[in-house]
């Protein structure tokens, strides 16, 4: 019965029940009816390529972190304080010296043009008119400069560190060149990433990806990684089994932005 259970809850968890569905479920046609972030998602399924959807929708392994997250949520719970005066919400926090609408911000997604014509620039406009933090993926299908243009301010650079330091310089210098205040370092993928659910469910004939994509990988564009433009990145590769804290150590002093560690899992690390 546990069994059973267990495998209830997983089926209700994952992004993908309801292409499974004999029905649709419902979407949103118009912005206005969205009640929440979520009635985003059906409406882009139906909008992005299989494989492109897979790959965004699914996590790693077979997704039980993505469920995690989801059902952790739900143990988190508002403390209403009552009889406080509302009429003037101020939901603004400071970080890093720079005030921003709320504590939520966007998250490094790469290759966003895979998901929209407009892509990162986009993004970046809604972020600067939600006076929202924008932290920009490594993989981005559009350079820092015109994100940075388009958002008004630089944004916090995400780095997938090359596995030659030469090129990793050339990225730096690149970034600061273009005002980006923070830099942060992906560490949880030095092995890369084992993505079941996107394999099990991504499109069988892969024949139109090769145009774009290197081994029809979504994550190795070819055309769409424009952070790497002038840079040779022959023998170059993003998950690099033996970067430690040295490596670290060596990128704190080769720039003076902010560092931050993204990917760290446990308190020994921390």
């Amino acid at each position: 019965m546990n069994h059973r259970r267990a495998f209830l809850r997983f089926l209700a968890g994952s992004p993908f029940l309801t292409g499974l569905s004999a029905e649709e479920p419902p979407a949103i046609s118009d912005l206005k009816e969205a009640l929440s972030v979520l009635d985003f998602e059906e409406a882009a399924r139906r909008k992005v390529s299989q494989g492109h959807w897979t790959y965004m929708a699914s996590g790693v392994d077979n997704d039980v972190t993505l469920r995690a997250n989801r059902e952790g949520f739900q143990h988190f719970q508002l403390r209403p304080r009552r009889l406080r005066d509302a009429t003037k919400v101020d939901t603004r926090v400071e970080l890093l010296d720079r005030v921003y609408s709320s504590p939520i911000f966007l998250c490094p997604t790469g290759g966003e043009r895979s998901f929209h014509a407009e892509g990162e620039l986009a993004v970046a406009r809604a972020a600067k008119t939600g006076e929202t933090m924008l932290m920009l993926s490594g993989s981005t299908s559009t350079g820092v400069e015109d994100v940075a243009s388009a958002l008004g301010r630089a944004p916090w650079y995400q780095m997938y560190a090359p596995s030659k330091w030469e090129a990793c310089e050339k990225i730096l210098r690149r970034v600061e060149a273009a005002g980006c205040p923070v830099i942060a370092l992906t560490v949880d993928n030095t092995t890369g990433r084992n993505s079941e659910t996107y394999l099990r469910t991504r499109p069988k004939d892969l024949k139109q990806c090769a145009v774009c994509h290197q081994g029809n990988d979504p994550g190795r564009a070819v055309h769409e990684r424009r952070m790497y433009d002038g840079i040779d990145m022959t023998g170059v590769t993003f998950h690099n089994p033996a970067m430690t804290w040295e490596f670290v150590d060596k990128l704190r002093k080769a720039t003076s932005r902010k560092l931050f560690l993204k990917g760290i899992d446990t308190a020994e690390d921390a």
